[in-house]
């Protein structure tokens, strides 16, 4: 009967103690999110105040150029230059949240942009700064769409 009652101790315990780890989780996965969707929504909407907001200034951006084949490791300024040349114009595409998992103060994600004739595939690695959830990396590959 003791063994019994330590047994359901214990497991009560391990719940209490999960329960309580996913409830502590829970704002910061909705803050990711909101970063997130500062990048998809300021993108789409022209808001570059809203876009610049997820990234951290020193963040990087890294892809492989398509016409060279080329790495490319650029600073994250250079990347939001060009998006502020489309201020205030809306774009064209449709915005998901393939997937995320945030871990302490770590998160990764990929971000799908589908655009009319391509897609964007974007991979971003996400820290917890001073309270705040930044972009700090982003990868990304661009998808044709197969014409029919």
């Amino acid at each position: 009967m003791k063994n019994t009652l330590n047994l359901i101790t214990i497991f009560a315990l391990i719940f209490v103690m999960m329960s309580s780890l996913t409830f502590a989780q829970k704002p910061d996965k909705e803050a990711v999110k909101a970063t997130l969707l500062n990048y998809i929504e300021g993108g789409t909407l022209g808001d570059t105040t809203r876009l610049c907001s997820a990234f951290h200034p020193s963040a990087s951006m890294k892809y492989l150029d398509k016409r060279t084949n080329e790495y490319k490791d650029i600073p994250i300024k250079e990347f939001l230059d060009r998006a502020k040349q489309g201020a205030g114009k809306k774009v064209e595409r449709k915005g998901k949240i393939a997937y995320m998992d945030v871990q302490g103060t770590a998160a990764q994600a990929k971000v799908e942009l589908v655009y009319d004739t391509f897609k964007f595939i974007d991979f971003f690695n996400l820290l917890k700064i001073n309270g705040e959830w930044k972009i700090v990396s982003k990868i990304f590959y661009r998808e044709e769409k197969v014409k029919q």
